[in-house]
């Protein structure tokens, strides 16, 4: 039986389309990272200080929280299709921009355009595995994509990095460029196959989808965005310092503490394995439990290193938890509803990305007067109360099944 809901999963779903979406989540995820080890030679090229360059990732950042409800929600209207091919249309664009830049505008501008695309096409990815792949079985599907995001840490990056320093910065753009086009092309091809499919009733229910605001009326929508922003808020306030903390630890080589974080990178790209197994669990019953689990190493990590290998151990453990998470999240909010998913996804990339925004901003000040130690205390707090939302949550759930059962 399991063998055939597989194998439905993948004929509902089409190789080539679930390829795309990895593929497009990957340059996403590559290019908004990978500005961080270009910075210097951005700086020679543009003949600006790294400061003012470092402003090309807060630019990427609030493009990206202006492209989910501006773009997204024409997903649940019209077509996911159309606004992945939207989204990856400007995502091609800046990134052109990016790599052509004569000068610092322009380059900025290049930003703006990918980060928007950005906002737009991760989402609605999300919002697309919700229509084509059945509950029951989302997690795994839902997981594959997730753990695109770990590989951009893994290798985008450092291949990024890599053609930077032997060739030109320029070139990591245009290798995302490519990359780019490479998916618009088989989310075109995919288009072209479903126009004819998409049957009545799919577009007279888009037709009724009521306003982006909505979307927040509608049962447990609320609750899985806050445990989202909690989630999110304890994750990057953590992870924002832990490169330096680990480098405090070994003198200041980065070498080491690169090694130790693709140990995370490596544990958050498990999600594809996770969250076929959360799809048997349960998946609300599985993400407090998860979320339990974060808050203990988040609580933890900072007394790890004492041992290598209790640290690589601890740090992929935190990283295969995290990416089930955000699986995990993504696939029960996208499960609340059919009509307004794009909505509701538009709102998760909103609590996603605004956390994001905060965590390092909050944790900053704390981790420069009180140490790794208190932001991980901290950060675990955070979790701590999405995890007790999270239990709520389901309790309820399981008490609302058993008076239907009566």
């Amino acid at each position: 039986m399991k063998e055939s809901l597989d194998s439905q999963a993948s004929k509902t779903f089409p190789i080539t389309l679930a390829i795309a979406l990895a593929l497009g989540v990957f340059a996403a995820g590559s290019e908004e990272l990978v500005i961080s080890p270009l910075l210097p030679d951005l700086s020679n090229s543009f003949q600006q200080s790294l400061d003012i360059l470092a402003l090309s990732i807060s630019i990427y950042g609030l493009a990206v929280l202006a492209g989910a409800p501006l773009l997204v929600p024409l997903g649940d209207r019209y077509s996911r299709e159309l606004c992945l091919i939207i989204g990856l249309s400007f995502f091609f664009i800046g990134t052109v921009m990016c790599a052509a830049a004569p000068n610092l505008a322009v380059f900025f501008a290049g930003r703006a355009a990918s980060g928007l695309a950005a906002g737009v096409f991760v989402p609605t990815a999300y919002a697309l595995v919700g229509d084509r792949v059945p509950y029951e079985y989302r997690g795994k599907v839902m997981g594959l994509i997730v753990s695109s995001w770990s590989l951009s840490l893994v290798l985008g990056v450092p291949i990024g990095a890599f053609i930077a320093q032997s060739v030109n910065w320029r070139w990591t753009f245009w290798l995302f460029a490519i990359m780019s086009l490479i998916v618009l092309l088989l989310v075109m091809v995919e288009l072209r196959k479903q126009v004819a499919a998409a049957d009545l009733e799919t577009r007279q229910a888009r037709e009724k989808t009521g306003s982006l605001w909505g979307a927040l009326k509608i049962d447990r929508v609320p609750v899985y965005l806050t445990v989202t922003f909690c989630n999110m808020l304890g994750f990057y306030g953590m992870y924002s310092f832990l490169g330096a903390y680990l480098q405090s630890l070994f003198d200041g080589r980065q070498s080491a503490a690169g090694l130790l974080i693709m140990a995370y990178g490596i544990g958050f790209s498990m999600s594809m394995f996770t969250g076929k197994l959360a799809d048997g669990f349960g998946k609300m019953r599985s993400l407090f439990w998860v979320l339990g689990g974060i808050t203990l190493v988040l609580a933890l990590l900072p007394y790890a290193p004492f041992s290598w290998i209790v640290l690589i151990v601890a740090l992929f453990i935190w990283g295969a938890l995290q990416s089930l998470s955000v699986t995990l999240l993504s696939t029960v909010l996208s499960g609340c509803t059919q009509t307004h998913r794009g909505n509701v996804m538009a709102f998760y990339s909103l609590a996603s990305n605004f956390a994001v925004m905060l965590g390092s901003a909050l944790m900053g000040p704390i981790y420069v007067q009180f140490g790794y130690h208190t932001v991980g205390l901290v950060c675990a707090l955070m979790t701590l109360v999405g995890f007790i939302i999270s239990f709520s949550s389901y309790k309820r759930e399981r008490s609302i099944q058993k008076c239907k059962a009566v």
